[in-house]
């Protein structure tokens, strides 16, 4: 889109597109330069300031505050070049007339401090280092959506919504590291395309370049912020490798450390590069006080890192099946969990244009922070999906208990795969039941278990370990489970209704 058909359409700051707005209030909301902004330029008084200082995001309530007055983009652009505020300018520069950019471009020699001389120039860095992560790029608006053909090992993926620029990288056991250096080098490639080759089993793979703003950590300080790595700070295991407890940067934080297992795991490795690449995409783009928050990854080691937030107080799986003698889970904290996961799946599922779909909900992905705040994380199977109603895809990913019928049999993806997926975590919620048990012999899955009671008989479900205050909780998540998991998608609510239901309880 050109810079005169975005002028044309968004003049307000009100219209300004979300990763844009998003991009601009991360830098002005960076070590408080918004107060100098507000009281540069803006002129409110110190009562107005000092309530803003209270806020998560100032920058963003006080675009807000500006947009009820009509002010628009290019009065924004004006302020910032008067503040000197050039970085802040380059988001907001494709809503801008090309006759204002001289603005931008007078302020270069600053500029090109910031962000290493690329206003001129249509090159990019495709280096990532701690030399340049805080330089900043207009987000890509839409998440990149993969198509996967086939069911052999052969298969070909489709990658859609990508730049056609692109490097080809060889993948072999000896180098499969290097290849999520190469990939995050090359901007964070959410995928990856294998190459056939005249019909052998090729392992090339095509990675399109975008660019990327979050911070690399040595695997060295990684390495000494786990005690080398200790058994004894280890928080779980999975096929993608192990996730450490450490202390980095004066913070408490969970790295997990993606490990290739065995002579041929080479496939598995891979796929876990391009599901670990999704993740770190989404989770720069999408950052939401229910959704897990990504701090740095590492790329200089043996094992590739990322590091997340820690959540003390582990999954919602763990804490409902008390595992290392927990406190059981309150009916108010379950409603607030349940709350908390409703707020933050319908920020994805109206973020965009298009919806998010996350494609995994589950208890074990839903972590808990040291006040049970839940946050929503992998995103590693996380897709795009269509405007309205469904679209069908050629390949199922998630968990089997978890999804509904006209995803795993007609593979229609939409939001309601999500909202099902809530459903089944609001049953375990209430129950304390876990979404599979082989000793429920007939109903080893928990929706089939729960439809198999009569509605009359449903109290007796009830997880006693939660106690008997408040325990009209139970009955609230219960009727909500079932719409959200009906067996029929058009029968469920959107996220954004079911968040309304449970903030009005």
């Amino acid at each position: 889109m050109s810079s005169s058909s975005c002028t044309d359409k968004m003049k307000y700051i009100y219209e300004l597109p979300f990763f844009e707005r998003s991009e601009l209030c991360k830098i002005l909301n960076q070590n408080d330069k918004w107060e100098e902004f507000v009281l540069g330029t803006m002129k409110y008084d110190v009562l107005t300031i000092q309530s803003l200082r209270k806020e998560k995001n100032p920058m963003d309530e006080l675009l807000t505050m500006w947009g009820h007055h009509n002010h628009t983009i290019l009065e924004l652009f004006v302020l910032l070049s008067r503040m000197q505020h050039y970085q802040s300018m380059v988001p907001l520069k494709p809503f801008v007339e090309p006759k204002f950019h001289t603005l931008l471009y007078n302020g270069e020699g600053n500029l090109h401090r910031v962000l290493g001389k690329r206003l001129n120039k249509n090159t990019k860095d495709l280096k990532i280092g701690t030399q340049n992560f805080n330089q900043v790029v207009p987000p890509q608006p839409n998440v990149p959506k993969i198509v996967i053909e086939g069911n052999t090992k052969d298969q070909s993926r489709k990658i859609l919504n990508q730049p056609m620029q692109a490097v080809q990288i060889g993948v072999t056991p000896s180098n499969s590291n290097n290849l999520l250096v190469a990939s995050l080098a090359a901007g964070l490639s959410p995928s990856l395309q294998h190459v056939p080759n005249n019909g052998r089993k090729s392992n090339n793979v095509i990675i399109p370049r975008t660019e990327a703003t979050l911070p690399h950590a040595s695997y060295n300080e990684l390495s000494i912020s786990t005690n080398e790595w200790n058994k004894d700070n280890i928080l779980g295991k999975g096929g993608f490798g192990t996730v450490y407890r450490g202390t980095w940067k004066n913070t408490d934080v969970a790295i997990k450390k993606i490990e290739k297992r065995g002579a041929d795991s080479d496939e598995s490795y891979v796929l876990q590069l391009q599901q670990s690449l999704r993740e770190i995409k989404i989770l720069n783009s999408c950052p939401h006080e229910n959704i897990l928050s990504l701090y740095a990854y590492s790329l200089d080691g043996r094992a590739p890192c990322l590091v997340y937030q820690l959540m003390k107080n582990g999954s919602l799986e763990d804490r409902l099946l008390v595992k290392q003698k927990t406190q059981p889970l309150t009916w108010i904290q379950r409603h607030e969990i349940a709350k908390g996961t409703a707020r933050g799946l319908q920020y994805l599922h109206t973020i965009g244009e298009k919806p998010l779909i996350h494609g995994d909900i589950k208890s074990a992905n839903i972590l808990l922070d040291k006040n049970f705040e839940p946050r929503i994380g992998d995103f590693g199977l996380a897709r795009e999906g269509p405007e309205r109603d469904s679209m069908k895809v050629s390949k199922i990913h998630g968990t089997r208990p978890y999804l509904p019928e006209e995803f795993l049999h007609g593979r229609k993806l939409s939001t309601k795969v999500d909202t099902y997926s809530y459903g089944i975590v609001l049953f375990e919620l209430g129950t304390g039941l876990p979404a599979y048990d082989d000793s429920r012999l007939e109903n080893k899955f928990l929706k089939d278990f729960i439809d198999s009671w009569e509605d009359k008989d449903l109290p007796l479900l009830i997880d006693r370990k939660a106690g008997e205050t408040d325990k009209q909780v139970y009955s609230n998540l219960m009727v909500l489970g079932k719409w959200c998991a009906n067996r029929m998608a058009q029968n469920r609510p959107e996220m954004d209704y079911v968040f309304k239901k449970l903030n009005d309880l």
